[in-house]
């Protein structure tokens, strides 16, 4: 398992093993320096935990020319077929374990951190980037065409930044020998600490039942059915999600809100909330004024078009008049009364080869943008960071969404919970985490048919394949809606987390079972949670630990038991169990889950 690096330039690939390299001992860090088409690298083992951090630095007195850089490069061998490979992160395609046989050969598989273990409570290979990053990163398993697996770190650059004297891959963590549990709590360790608040947001938004459809009498309905909630004093906020604005870019009111957003807001607060309003500021569709109008303010990519993704363009915040532009709208919202500001459609920005400021980086550029908004905001307003990556880092949003959307299928559950499995390391420590929505909404909780109710029966191909979009089609409301088994374990993931939590169904639709999953749920809310994998667990980790509260869920299709030993401490939960000799033990039916709270 000898490591290398490698360097991409335009037109060539210059790969070096560490066996080729003299290294020089510094206490207990390790630099190897060597000179490749003209450039210094100096590339760096520090010992860290049992482990490596591991630093690669590039520089010359002319244009680099270096695209990425692999900065660590080590062959894993071919494993076996029980083998997991672990993608950890945040990706809407890639965070999920897998098995060799589900990988296709010769393509990239990458994510924040990826793994190889025995079993997912087993010590195995680990590599990760830490953050905060300043450019764009991958932790990539590659699968060779004998089966043998490549792990590599890649570091991509901004087309302007590989022409500079100075290049810094990612920093990375790499471990022979650690179980996940192990190094994530090791990971945490390396992540800067906010110096500013991370306040718990709880409230209710108008998307996830109402989605772009709402109008101000749906929101005046919810505020009066909440108010007579027995969690209402537990909830802040009320967001208005998408659906106010007159386009994707033309962020002024529309014909539903036509009584103006100042008084909607100040409906809100009368009744006792604080008024929060989502916008994707960057994001903006052909068919708006400014599109055609300034041009020039557009996102390109390296062939100078424009780019386009997720089915929007996107405003350069690096260009002067784009980003008065910009906060024009926040300063406007503002003034109307808001005070929290969900920014959303922000992480597409990472894409971006070259802005208009030349010396900008992708994660710099996003974390500028949120600190612009706060300065022509006040000091009592909020960011929320709707898709404003984690690996942005410390002091940049006191909030950030960490998945998908959820919706009410067990298939969101799983996407989702995916995601936290990486991303309970970052609440509470450089931002606080949203997992999204806790909504409970289903034909067991709730006293109207539901809305949104086709179902996904989309069959993808083998998982080694699937592209993104079958990954994507075979999860997106795959299924059927929630029953209340499945709410209750949304509902407790949420609470759990550590996360905001927000509602965001229709409140006056639920039925008395819905109302209390919601009302036990909140009972569990903490501030941390950490997975915990068991040998048996397949894909994802069966029990989450809290500081005042455990979870176990089945996220198998059949009955299971579930045994959890070395408790030591006495619980009461609403369900069953049986607790003897520090051993835990609950039946839980298919995609149940078992809450308790710590005595």
């Amino acid at each position: 398992m000898e490591p290398g690096f490698r360097l991409h330039y335009r037109d060539k690939t210059v790969y070096v093993t560490k066996s080729t390299l003299t290294g020089v001992r510094n206490g207990s860090t390790t630099v190897y320096e060597t000179d490749i088409e003209g450039a210094h690298i100096t590339w760096t083992f520090e010992p860290y935990r049992g482990g490596m951090l591991i630093t690669l630095n590039a520089r010359s007195d002319r244009p680099l020319g270096i695209l990425r850089i692999d900065s660590l490069v080590i062959s894993v061998g071919t494993p076996q077929v029980t083998d997991r490979i672990a993608f950890l992160g945040r990706s809407m395609y890639a965070n999920e374990t897998r098995y060799p046989c589900e990988l296709g050969e010769g393509q990239e598989y990458g994510e924040n951190c990826v793994g190889k273990f025995r079993h997912l409570a087993d010590k195995g290979i680990l590599m990760a980037g830490v953050a905060p990053f300043r450019n764009t990163y991958a932790s990539v398993a590659y699968k060779q065409a004998d089966g043998s697996f490549e792990f590599y770190a890649k570091t991509d650059f901004t087309q302007s930044e590989s022409q500079g004297f100075m290049l810094c891959a990612e920093r990375v963590y790499w471990h022979e020998a650690a179980t996940i549990d192990d190094f994530l709590r090791d990971y945490r360790e390396l992540l800067p600490q906010s110096s500013f608040p991370m306040p718990k947001l709880r409230g209710w938004n108008t998307w996830d039942y109402y989605l772009d459809r709402v109008t101000p009498e749906d929101i005046a309905e919810n505020v009066t059915a909440l108010k007579s909630m027995p969690f209402a004093g537990a909830l802040d906020y009320i967001v208005i999600d998408d659906g106010w604005q007159r386009g994707w870019g033309d962020w002024r009111e529309n014909e539903k809100f036509s009584c103006g957003l100042a008084t909607v807001a100040e409906s809100i607060r009368d009744a006792g909330f604080i008024p929060g309003i989502w916008m994707a500021p960057v994001g903006i569709k052909s068919d708006v004024p400014v599109f055609s109008e300034h041009p020039e303010w557009l996102c390109r990519d390296e062939e100078g078009e424009m780019l386009y993704d997720m089915g929007l363009y996107y405003l350069d915040p690096t260009h002067p008049d784009a980003e008065h532009f910009i906060l024009d709208r926040y300063r406007y919202q503002y003034a109307a009364g808001y005070r929290l500001f969900k920014m959303d459609y922000v992480s597409p920005l990472l894409k971006v080869k070259s802005f208009y400021d030349k010396t900008a980086t992708s994660y710099a550029v996003l974390a500028r943008l949120v600190q612009r908004v706060k300065e022509c905001t006040g000091p009592d307003a909020v960011v929320l960071g709707c898709s404003l990556p984690l690996e942005c880092g410390a002091d940049v949003a006191p909030s950030m969404r960490i998945a998908v959307d959820i919706h009410n299928y067990f298939s969101h559950v799983i996407w989702i919970a995916q995601s936290l499995a990486w991303s309970w390391m970052y609440n509470n420590k450089t931002t606080r985490i949203d997992p999204d929505f806790m909504v409970v909404r289903g034909m067991e909780t709730c006293d109207e048919p539901l809305r949104e109710n086709k179902r996904n029966d989309f069959v993808p191909p083998p998982r080694h394949l699937q592209t993104d979009r079958d990954r994507f089609k075979n999860r997106w409301r795959h299924g059927d809606p929630f029953n209340a088994l499945e709410a209750e374990t949304w509902a407790n993931l949420v609470a759990i987390s550590g996360g905001n939590i927000f509602l965001s169904d229709r409140m006056a639709a639920l039925n008395e079972r819905g109302i209390s999953i919601i009302q036990n749920a909140l009972e569990l809310a903490g501030d941390e949670v950490r997975p915990c994998y068991q040998k048996e667990d397949t894909r994802l980790a069966s029990l989450w630990k809290g500081e005042r509260a455990l979870l176990l869920i089945n996220w198998e299709d059949v009955p299971r038991q579930i045994t959890v030993d070395g408790m030591t401490h006495a619980i009461s939960s609403h369900k069953p169990y049986t607790l003897e000799n520090g051993a835990l033990t609950v039946s839980l039916l298919p995609h149940e889950s078992f809450a308790a709270v710590y005595l």
